[in-house]
């Protein structure tokens, strides 16, 4: 029963064209020293090549870790990612069609996994449905080189779906914290279990081979029942690592911290407080669409600083965070920590969480936009040659009954200062924002009505809701001429409503707002 070997040897069960599937979430429960294995006999012989792989979110260090390791031309045949977490030469070999690529939501990936697992065709499902998924758009296609349709549009019960197809995994690639000699593996220094138990049930119910990268090797009569995450039944081979620092880290910046890893909490642990600037007032403005005990995603960027201004207001703590990883409670990290929380109170696999989202568990989500057509599709996926990919996005978007899209007007060099309580623009953004035509949809708004969802539009000079006939501008900012600041920088001329607003004072003060006695 002893799996224990080698990176060199456990590799030589990949073989050329094979189906690879990884876990992970930038560098947690990632095998990068597998990867550098698999690098480096690459370079040497050529070989594996022509794979396909398989990854739900971003798998990298932005250096060299991760799947960065795995980027060469002829080494991949086809790449199947939820985002490509600034992997610019990947960016690259779609570009150039040097690969095949898929870009689908990063749920709908682990959801194939367990569509796998139990020997289904696929995932079946109306995310991505009149997105670019949709096969009446792109079919999550990213270059003219990919042409195989992997998503299908089907009836099911009278109502559209779509049909992601579950490809049959030859290997799998894992990490967890220790194995013993059967292949059962613990995570008790992991930052959240992320996807690893699904890939290593995928892999095994399509008959292929589980590697598992750990730290330590323990005898079974040492390894508690309860700690085993994957069972040894869905793992073939064990590779200790041999350099911890280099190969094993829990985040980017952090080999191992016993607080991300649930351990202990922090007694002072709140969030940055925020100067007042364009960004604050967005995140103020849409802070108060909280309401308390809100189960809450926020996506990177400016919808980060809803938690700063729930903090500053005094409820950040009446809040339930929740992050794409799989955690629940606490405060999510940013920067080389992003992915992993500190005083989490719990964490599913990132599957479950997924099934959460899907099953409308968050009261609201705050995300990112960077191009809005006049119907309101939102594309943040990809702009020419920069791709970033819908990662969570599409998921939790078309699942949430309650969205703030978050974001300035305009951007590329745009200054703005608050003078007596008024938003004086200094120098306008070089980039429109809100568009004729945007290259994807990433959002759908005509699925707005379908899912019968509350969508806002906040910027730092005005709001926007979404209705049956496009966005309605419903608040404008003090000091802000709404047909030059707003109008004039769009490429359309949206509704203005009969009830036009303007937005809350205390929105360009240094004062505290008081929005923790206004939460419903």
């Amino acid at each position: 029963m002893n799996k224990l070997t080698s990176a060199k040897d456990a590799i030589e069960l990949i073989k050329d064209g094979d189906v690879v599937a990884i876990s992970g979430f930038m560098l947690a429960t990632a095998a990068d020293e597998i990867y550098a294995t698999i690098e480096e006999k690459f370079l040497t012989t050529g070989s594996p090549k022509s794979l396909t792989l398989y990854q739900a979110a971003g798998i990298s260090d932005y250096k060299t870790a991760g799947t960065l390791r795995l980027t060469h031309e002829g080494l991949l045949k086809r790449y199947v990612t939820g985002h490509f977490a600034n992997n610019q030469a990947m960016i690259s070999l779609v570009n150039n069609n040097k690969i095949e690529c898929y870009n689908l939501p990063q749920g709908v990936i682990c959801h194939l996994y367990r569509a796998a697992a139990a020997g289904k065709v696929g995932e079946i499902t109306k995310v991505g449905l009149n997105t670019y998924m949709d096969p009446r758009q792109l079919g999550a296609k990213m270059n003219s080189v990919t042409t195989e349709n992997i998503v299908e549009l089907i009836d099911v019960l009278g109502e559209e779906h779509l049909l992601y197809k579950a490809p049959k995994f030859n290997i799998g690639l894992v990490r967890g914290t220790t194995a013993d000699e059967h292949g059962n593996i613990s995570f008790e220094e992991e930052s959240s279990y992320i996807d690893a138990l699904d890939v290593a049930m995928a892999v095994k119910a399509c008959g292929g081979k589980v590697i598992a990268q750990v730290k330590n090797y323990v005898k079974s009569e040492s390894m508690q029942r309860n700690k085993v995450h994957i069972p040894g039944v869905f793992v073939d081979k064990v590779v200790v690592c041999s350099d911890v620092e280099k190969h094993h880290r829990m985040t980017p910046g952090t080999v191992y911290d016993p607080v991300l890893a649930g351990y202990y909490k922090k007694d002072v642990a709140g969030f940055k407080g925020m100067a007042l600037d364009n960004r604050k007032i967005i995140a103020r403005r849409a802070a108060m669409e909280l309401n308390a005990n809100a189960v809450v995603n926020l996506g990177i960027g400016i919808p980060e600083g809803v938690a700063s201004v729930a903090s500053e207001e005094g409820f950040g703590n009446d809040l339930v965070l929740t992050i794409e990883s799989g955690l629940i409670g606490g405060i999510p990290q940013g920067g080389n920590s992003f992915g992993s929380a500190v005083n989490s109170w719990a964490s599913l696999p990132m599957t479950s969480q997924f099934d959460f989202y899907n099953g409308g568990g968050l009261d609201v989500t705050f995300l990112g936009f960077a191009e809005i057509d006049p119907k309101g599709n939102i594309n943040v996926s990809k702009f020419g040659p920069k791709i970033a990919g819908c990662g969570g996005f599409i998921d939790i978007s078309q699942c949430t009954k309650k969205i703030v899209f978050c974001g300035t007007l305009t951007a590329g060099g745009l200054v703005e200062e608050i003078v007596d309580g008024k938003l004086v623009i200094v120098n306008e953004g070089k980039q429109k924002k809100f568009l004729h035509d945007i290259e994807q949809i990433t959002f759908s708004a005509e699925m707005v009505a379908r899912f019968g969802q509350e969508v806002l539009i906040v910027t730092e000079r005005c709001v926007f809701k979404y209705g049956s006939e496009g966005l309605t501008l419903i608040e404008v900012a003090p000091g802000i001429d709404i047909e030059k600041d707003i109008i004039g920088q769009m490429a359309y001329k949206p509704m203005i409503s009969e009830n036009l607003k303007t937005m809350d004072a205390r929105l360009f003060s240094e004062a505290v707002m008081g929005l923790k006695d206004e939460l419903k």
